[in-house]
């Protein structure tokens, strides 16, 4: 293909690599829909223009933030008025599901549910084991695969295929899920080398998983002799002011994070500071956390609290399905030379 504008990947560089990945996929021609990309403000009228010149059909999902929108693009008109067509059926049938005489019919909901699941994952392009196990499972079906990374102690070196995919993959083991990754990054490497090696970059990153809704918050591990000088919050400072938040046998770490998959704007409860990701994650992090248990995340410059959550306190609020072994742990991955 001609060559990439230098200007194009500093713009898709700004992008969460996921929908990196995803975008890029979608103008290779090897995936026909990517929805819900979340673009920044300061480079929607980038993104549009983008679009527009590998003409992709793109839209908007939803409304704006004061930080991002939600995008979809599209290979062509005919996929474009299927996605469309999808959201405005399960839109209405959200609407009168609390019609008494529906709701009743638990079963007849629950099927047309697994169906809606089921035509939009094959539009997107999801491996057919996923889509039905996502169908069956709903939300919370993503805790299953990393709950086995860790039951076999390979959660330390998860391969980079499992982060390049947007599905949730039906086990730690689903060849389809890393033939898949490995084909949207070769999608990448085509269409420019050196934002490849920006995507793996990011995708070996360590990240700290809280919910198996697909929640991670990427880490960049710092040196903290080389860095302390910059800070205000010493080692020891915070490793007290940890201690106080969270159980003993907390882990500890300085740590850079770059922008979140999603920034969420939502008041916050004291004592928890429960939103996340939130905006003010990014930046220079003192993280403690205990596995299992909780997490706790202080701007290493300026003092402010960006994180303060606690299993017992975030269960409540978002139900017992959320409830996994592999919530509140660091994953890390690896790069594979063959699937």
């Amino acid at each position: 293909m001609s060559a990439i504008e230098e200007s194009d990947l500093r713009h898709l560089a700004n992008l969460h690599v996921r929908d990196i990945i995803t975008l890029v996929a979608v103008v290779m021609k090897v995936k026909a829909v990517a929805g819900q990309l979340v673009v920044p403000l300061d480079v929607k009228e980038w993104f549009e223009r983008f679009c527009d010149k590998n003409r992709l059909i793109h839209f908007e999902e939803g409304p704006s933030d004061s930080y991002q929108t939600w995008m979809t693009v599209c290979y062509n008109e005919e996929t474009a008025k299927l996605k469309r067509e999808l959201d405005k059926i399960r839109s209405s049938f959200d609407n009168i599901k609390r019609n008494p005489i529906i709701s009743s019919g638990k079963r007849a909901y629950n099927e047309f549910v697994k169906a809606l699941t089921m035509l939009g994952g094959t539009m997107y392009g999801y491996p057919e084991c996923c889509i039905e196990f996502h169908a069956e499972k709903g939300s919370s079906s993503r805790t299953r695969a990393y709950e086995q990374f860790l039951d076999s102690g390979k959660d330390q070196s998860i391969p980079i295929e499992f982060w390049s995919v947007s599905h949730a993959p039906c086990s730690s083991t689903c060849r389809r899920t890393l033939e898949l990754g490995k084909k949207y990054l070769g999608a990448v490497a085509e269409f420019s080398e050196s934002l490849k090696k920006h995507v793996e970059s990011r995708l070996l990153l360590p990240r700290f998983y809280q919910t198996g809704g697909g929640r991670f918050i990427d880490i960049q591990p710092l040196d903290y002799n080389q860095h302390k000088k910059e800070l205000t919050i010493s080692k020891e400072e915070f490793e007290k002011d940890a201690q106080s938040h969270l159980p003993q046998s907390i882990e500890i770490v300085l740590c850079d994070v770059p922008r979140p998959y999603v920034l969420v704007e939502v008041p916050e409860k004291p004592p928890y500071k429960a939103a996340f990701p939130n905006p003010d994650m990014i930046g220079t992090m003192w993280f403690a956390y205990t596995p299992g248990f909780g997490a706790y995340m202080v701007n290493a410059k300026t003092g402010n609290i960006a994180l303060y959550i606690v299993i017992d306190q975030w269960i409540v609020e978002v139900g017992e399905e959320w409830r996994s072994k592999s919530n509140f742990r660091i994953c890390r991955s690896t790069k594979t030379n063959k699937i």
